[in-house]
């Protein structure tokens, strides 16, 4: 086992957002310490999570408390922070000013010397090293910075089965550069390989995870807000996400990026071989934290031709579907759908099954949560007579 794969994952217990600044020490300090990852004089861009404009203290994006922790804890080591995020749809000064407002950023600034980025450059760049990709577009400030600090939220995902650290660092493509990458790799595991590819592109310094509060089901938006009680960190982000998913239920095997990142070699193969250090996972683990409707594959759990395997997928495939009572018509899933897929020509949503790619962007940016994940009937039944 390499030097990177033998980096240690801390888990540290914490009940609320009061005392996280403790909790983050903590597990800092079971890792080397903050000083370990930041000089005097750096340069230190946060990454949070700000998937779309949404009230703070939910558990869709960063908890401000959490965030302005962080910037404390680096301003001490003598840090110089910049706050950096490209959510979905458009990437201008605009959204960004409103996104920082709704989300709270702005205000979780408040009493420190952090900046907030408005700068919205981005540079192609290169990475031969790509499985998937071999260039990427990359915001400015990312690549300007001397240490990324990463802040994903633990949450399940429509599409990928679970955000976390190397899916945090989709925020760091430009605006609709987004659907492009959804749009060319419409299958969850070139989707999944890509972002494995971004990860190893930027390297993150460190990646502390905000697991308090998390969400279950339906996320990484309209799912439930759920207490799992942890503050995790680690140089190794794949590392840090087979420990996160160990935790709420899911084997390596289940989720593509943890996969992608063990066939890679960039962590364990198994959640027994990670070098945990502080709370054991198997004191934190939540048995019964929910999955997406999506995890729900029939495919999954029946072998066939895979000359069948196409058109089972289309039939059987979890959709997203417009709850029409919850739909304001404010278009923005017409908007962010990679493949166009979504008409507003009625005034109403709606959505062409053949050209949609199932990459749940729509019920990910939804602003009502009217976008529901669907499992066909014939899935439901058959998955409940083959467990």
């Amino acid at each position: 086992m390499n030097e990177f794969i033998s980096e240690e994952v801390s888990v540290v217990r914490c009940t609320s957002y009061e005392e996280c600044r403790a909790a983050i020490d903590e597990s800092l300090r079971l890792i080397g310490g903050i000083e370990r990852f930041i000089k005097k004089g750096d340069r230190v861009l946060i990454k949070p999570n700000l998937v779309s404009k949404k009230k703070p203290y939910s558990a869709i994006t960063t908890n401000p408390d959490f965030l302005h922790a962080v910037i404390c804890a680096v301003e001490e080591a003598g840090g110089r922070v910049i706050i950096a995020e490209s959510p979905g749809g458009p990437y201008n000064r605009g959204i960004l000013k409103s996104l920082y407002d709704v989300c709270g950023i702005t205000e979780a600034v408040k009493g420190t010397n952090a900046e907030l980025n408005f700068d919205t450059s981005f540079t192609e760049v290169e990475y031969p090293d790509g499985r998937t990709v071999k260039r990427l577009p990359i915001i400015d400030p990312v690549l300007n910075a001397d240490v990324i600090i990463s802040l994903p939220k633990l949450k399940t995902h429509a599409m990928t089965g679970y955000t976390g650290a190397v899916k945090n660092l989709f925020g760091v493509i430009p605006g609709t550069y987004k659907a492009e990458l959804h749009f060319r790799l419409d299958e969850r595991e070139s989707f999944c390989s890509m972002l494995v590819d971004l990860c190893s592109c930027v390297r993150p310094t460190l990646s502390i995870m905000d697991g308090i509060i998390g969400m279950e089901g339906d996320g990484p938006t309209s799912g439930k807000d759920r207490y799992i009680g942890v503050v995790m960190a680690s140089a190794n982000p794949y590392s840090l996400d087979m420990a996160a998913c160990d935790i709420i239920g899911y084997a390596p095997e289940e989720i593509a990026t943890v996969k992608e990142s063990c066939r890679r070699g960039l962590t364990a193969d198994k959640p027994e071989q990670l070098n945990i250090v502080g709370v054991p996972l198997d004191e934190v683990r939540i048995p019964d934290f929910l999955k997406p409707e999506s995890h729900f594959n029939l495919l999954k759990l029946i072998n066939l031709p895979s000359a069948l395997n196409s058109w089972l997928t289309n039939a059987l495939a979890s959709r997203p579907v417009i709850d029409h009572k919850q739909c304001v018509s404010c278009g923005e899933c017409a908007r962010c759908c990679p493949p166009k897929a979504i008409s507003m020509e009625t005034g109403v949503p709606v959505i062409d099954r053949g050209q949609c790619i199932r990459c749940f962007c729509c019920q990910e940016l939804c602003p009502r949560s009217a976008v529901k994940i669907k499992r066909p009937l014939a899935n439901r039944l058959m998955i409940n007579l083959l467990k």
